[in-house]
């Protein structure tokens, strides 16, 4: 029963999110065409640059913004509106639905962030034309490096953790905002989007006190009983420092997030 959810889960969702990336590789294969043939070079076409370009980046916002909201919707239409009297009663366990639906939420954006990477850089790519240098990853590493005493490998594991726990910690703020404006009688959209907004100041706050402490920490760092030679290795020590900050972190607030939702729907399920 958990597979046929599952199923049934991406097959609902597909109908809109997979024409929407279709939208965008549809975009970008015309910007490759375009490029390609040097037509945007012209200088009297210089409002189609300007008009091609615009598209691109509103496609990459409609992308995102319409996956989440249509996420956000189904999940509150499906979960604690009218239709989660039929939802709930199906042979599975309310734990299993709600993975059901975070996991597929998290997959659909992160289906999006992979092809919104792919597709910048498939444009640039073909943007270089011949002025493009196989070994430009070479000297981006090396030049990572010097400034972040980083390796490229390393680097590239933080930053794809990174955005794997964000689509997770975003997923799950909005599950947890969700679950506590269904416990309101009344104004359950007002109150969820309320829950989400302090969620939100909450987590900035909390953030930027770690950045204070850990730039606290840095000034220690950087000062005189520091040798010169050291301060290479200092670097390093700081940035990867901000980084696993960063995570773990994300981790905390995802975890918190998930607790909080699913104590609440488990618990308190209000429905309309």
């Amino acid at each position: 029963m958990l597979r046929k959810l599952f199923k049934h889960e991406f097959k609902e969702t597909a109908k809109l999110l997979l024409p929407l990336d279709l939208v965008l590789l549809a975009v970008t294969v015309i910007g490759c065409i375009l490029l390609g043939s040097s037509i945007l070079q012209n200088e009297s076409l210089q409002m189609l640059s300007f008009s091609c370009m615009m598209i691109y980046i509103l496609s990459i916002f409609a992308l995102f913004i319409i996956t989440a909201v249509y996420l956000t919707v189904r999940f509150y239409k499906t979960m604690y509106a009218a239709q989660g009297y039929l939802t709930h009663t199906l042979p599975v366990s309310t734990i299993s639905i709600i993975h059901t639906k975070l996991l597929t939420a998290v997959f659909w954006l992160l289906i999006a962030a992979v092809i919104t990477t792919g597709s910048i850089f498939l444009l640039i790519r073909i943007a270089a034309g011949n002025d493009w240098d196989p070994a430009a990853f070479s000297i981006a590493a090396d030049a990572l490096y010097e400034s972040l005493g980083i390796p490229f490998g390393e680097f590239m594991s933080y930053i794809i953790l990174s955005v794997l726990l964000s689509c997770f910690s975003m997923v799950l703020m909005i599950f947890a905002s969700l679950s506590v404006g269904q416990l309101f009688g009344q104004h359950r959209i007002l109150a969820a989007v309320v829950t989400y907004i302090v969620f939100y100041i909450i987590q900035q706050i909390i953030s930027m006190i770690v950045l204070f402490a850990i730039g606290i920490g840095n000034t220690y760092d950087f000062s005189d009983e520091v040798l010169l030679s050291d301060a290479p290795n200092a670097v390093a020590s700081f940035y990867r420092g901000t980084f696993i900050t960063g995570i773990i972190e994300a981790l905390i607030f995802a975890i918190a997030f998930y607790i909080t939702g699913r104590y609440i729907t488990c618990k308190h399920l209000n429905l309309e």
